[in-house]
């Protein structure tokens, strides 16, 4: 008995050594990982001296940022979008063919995605993925290189062994881990074994970290970037593959007009990085905020809506893009094209969107750079934007697209509150008297809408609303 009780103590002994040598190795990496995020010097492998960066002296031998005091927070919010927008445009002085990529950024700080930078190696991934982490000031950042050995512990946190051991439970020290970070910098991420592979789903889309006979903990991650030399190969990796919203694949340098551009930024910076941070993870909130309470008229909503439908149904009658299943229509994607629109009127300093929004920020929600997939699914997109939002599409035009969107508004909430509502229906086209008609009649009203780009398109869409009305009677 007094040899079994006495291994039993050495064991649990060990138990405590090795959960206290965890402890400290994951705090000492963590500090690090927090370093080289708030210096502006120490950020990058080819960074200059401080002095030669002009940086002032007091920030080279603090590299740790003091918090921003609540004044000081405040002044950070008032600034307006634009100056946002701006601050953040002065990474493409220092990323030659990344305007794109950076527009991406943007909306994937006010739409609280993901985003990826895919592509062969020595294109260009990691550097503008630190440069973009480091760019937002006071946000907890989590930072790792996924391996094939990489498991959940190691971004959730190191598991507790003597509370399971004791207790039955599975606890976790989540205090340095990816579940309580604002931005997280995933590199290479799908060298990551499957077991992986599931929990990053969770984690990065559902917020949430699946525990056996807990209840899930909850994941405060704001937005992630990372990076990748290739595509992730099995299903379990194509459905995180499939959820992320923003994804671009640097361009190879590989003409002589490339190489002027290189050039001449490199003229111009001297070969340094920019200073950094740039923005505060505060307004990024308040930003992403004002994205949420963006206003969305009912014409621009019923244009989005055939927009999305016609280019998913084009993007699964293409061969290849139909097989690859990464442009499928689920509420998901529905509601990111939305988010994107929203989170562009957001950075223009608008009051509600518009139809300009939808043709200049859908783009961005798909495959960005030298992506053979992205390629195809913006032809498609270009020629869908174009059938219901040409480029010279006037605002008479428009006029008749805010009515139409008026009237599908009427029987939204009709059908919803049908017994409660008037039976007649207004329809104020431009141009011509109010109309006040009943639902039998409303197909031979919505039959003058002739001569505008893309009119049909959304009255065939009133027309399916009106017979469903019509059966449910």
């Amino acid at each position: 008995m007094t040899v079994k009780n006495s291994l039993k103590s050495d064991v649990i002994n060990l138990v405590k050594l090795r959960e206290d040598f965890f402890m400290i190795r994951t705090v000492r990496q963590n500090r690090h990982a927090s370093a080289l995020v708030k210096s502006p010097t120490r950020l990058f492998r080819h960074a200059v001296p401080a002095e030669r960066a002009k940086v002032p002296a007091e920030t080279a031998r603090q590299p740790d940022l003091q918090p921003l005091s609540r004044e000081d927070a405040r002044n950070v919010v008032a600034m307006s979008d634009l100056s946002f927008s701006d601050a953040l445009d002065t990474l493409k002085e220092h990323l030659v063919g990344y305007d794109e990529c950076i527009e991406q950024f943007k909306l994937a700080l006010l739409t609280s995605q993901h985003m990826l930078l895919v592509g062969k190696p020595g294109r260009g991934k990691s550097y503008p993925a630190r440069l973009f982490v480091g760019a937002v000031q006071n946000a907890r950042v989590f930072r790792t290189q996924i391996t094939a050995y990489t498991m959940p512990d190691h971004l959730v946190g190191a598991p507790i062994p003597h509370t399971y051991l004791e207790e039955g439970k599975q606890v976790y020290n989540t205090d340095n881990g990816i579940l309580n970070c604002d931005l997280a910098l995933l590199e290479e991420f799908s060298d990551g074994p499957v077991a992986l592979a599931r929990s990053l789903n969770t984690v990065l889309y559902e917020r949430v970290f699946e525990v056996k006979d807990q209840p899930p903990f909850p994941a405060q991650i704001h937005s992630a970037i990372l990076t990748a030399n290739q595509a992730p190969h099995g299903e379990e990796w194509k459905a995180v593959w499939s959820r992320i919203a923003f994804r671009y694949t640097p361009q190879e340098v590989n003409t002589s007009w490339g190489r002027f551009q290189t050039a001449q930024v490199y003229l111009h910076t001297h070969g340094h990085a920019p200073v950094l941070p740039l923005v505060d993870i505060e307004q990024v909130r308040e930003l992403s905020l004002q994205r949420e309470m963006m206003h969305v008229p009912a014409g621009v909503l019923l244009v989005e809506s055939w927009v999305s439908g016609e280019f998913h149904r084009r993007c699964q009658e293409d061969t290849h893009l139909g097989r690859s299943g990464l442009f499928s229509s689920d509420l998901r994607r529905e509601n990111l094209f939305l988010d994107v629109i929203r989170a562009g009127a957001t950075l223009e300093g608008r009051t509600q969107a518009d139809y300009s929004h939808v043709r200049r920020y859908l783009p961005y929600a798909l495959p960005l750079g030298d992506d053979p997939d992205g390629i195809a699914a913006h032809r498609i997109l270009d020629d869908v934007l174009e059938c219901v939002l040409p480029k010279k599409i006037g605002r008479d035009e428009l006029a008749v697209y805010d009515a139409l969107g008026d009237l599908a508004q009427q029987l939204l909430e009709y059908q919803r509150h049908g017994k409660h509502r008037p039976t007649e229906f207004r329809l104020r086209l431009p141009g011509m008297p109010l109309i006040f008609a009943a639902r039998r009649e409303l197909l031979g009203h919505l039959g003058r809408v002739r001569g505008v780009a893309g009119a049909e398109h959304l009255v065939e869409i009133l027309r399916g609303a009106v017979a469903r009305l019509g059966d449910g009677e």
